[in-house]
């Protein structure tokens, strides 16, 4: 098995290697099933230690940013939280808690129900024509009502309005071709940014993306469709505004083989600028 160190692993799950050993070591996984199972070893290790809140604030934050990209890793978290939270619930602890609330838990006071005087139903007889007055005037007020309420205009109700994510077309290697760098604008902490990634054609069925800042990692994302526009295909990518601030970024894209094996296209400069 190759030499990587685990440290060097959780690093490359947490998206915080540079480019370039990023890429050695996705090929080896590719090449090497021990590695793999490995590598599954330790992003189980990595939930645990976050759902029990042991995970170091520097991994925190790259947890929650890039490797917490693929529907399947979500879904295993959600299932660590259930798990967790049965556990926690069914501890010796948490059963002496609920068998000592629930011996002091009083006897419900229960009264016998009161005696109707039979003076209540003899009243009602002798003046059964009032209480038809009665009956009568409340029918009279309550349809009096209901018409003054249907006749009043309805009360303006704002609807909050969704904007809709900024979306913003890249092209392929645009410096290596002379072209300038598309300048974006930084979007709010809570926006997102929707990059299209252009592609001539469509070869792969899935498609990986990875978002660098200079040669630091900030964000992956797994299991991309593409999209026609026009006369060809886009990627779509969304990056919340959170991690984009003013500077340089590039996003490299990978098409994924049917083998699991990912292939390099191309990579997106851009640049966000302040308002």
């Amino acid at each position: 098995m190759p030499n990587i160190s685990e440290q060097e692993m959780r690093r490359y799950l947490l998206g915080s290697l540079s480019p370039e050993r990023y890429a050695e070591i996705e090929l080896l996984i590719g090449s090497d099933g021990d590695l793999s199972e490995e590598l599954l070893a330790i992003e189980e290790e990595l939930i645990d230690e976050y759902v029990s809140r042991r995970l170091p604030a520097d991994e925190e934050q790259f947890f929650e940013t890039n490797f917490l990209t693929t529907s399947q890793r979500q879904q295993r978290l959600d299932f660590a939280r259930a798990f967790n939270r049965y556990r926690d619930s069914h501890s010796p602890a948490a059963e002496r808690e609920k068998s000592s609330a629930t011996s002091r838990v009083p006897a419900p006071d229960i009264k016998p129900p009161m005696p109707v005087s039979p003076s209540m139903f003899a009243s009602f007889n002798r003046n059964a024509s009032f209480a038809v007055v009665l009956i009568v005037m409340a029918g009279l007020i309550i349809t009096a009502a209901a018409w003054l309420f249907s006749m009043r205009s309805p009360a303006h109700v704002e609807i909050p309005q969704h904007t809709s994510p900024l979306v913003v077309t890249l092209a392929p290697g645009s410096t290596r071709s002379g072209g300038t760098i598309r300048s974006v604008d930084a979007p709010a902490k809570n926006d997102n940014l929707q990059l299209e990634l252009q592609l001539a054609n469509s070869d792969f069925k899935k498609y990986k993306t990875q978002l660098f800042r200079e040669n630091e990692a900030l964000q992956s994302q797994d299991e991309l469709q593409t999209e026609p526009r026009n006369a060809h295909y886009v990627v779509p990518v969304k990056v919340t505004g959170g991690i984009l601030t003013p500077g340089d970024y590039q996003l490299k894209l990978s098409g994924v083989a049917d083998s699991g094996q990912p292939e390099f296209i191309d990579s997106y400069p851009f640049r966000v600028i302040t308002k």
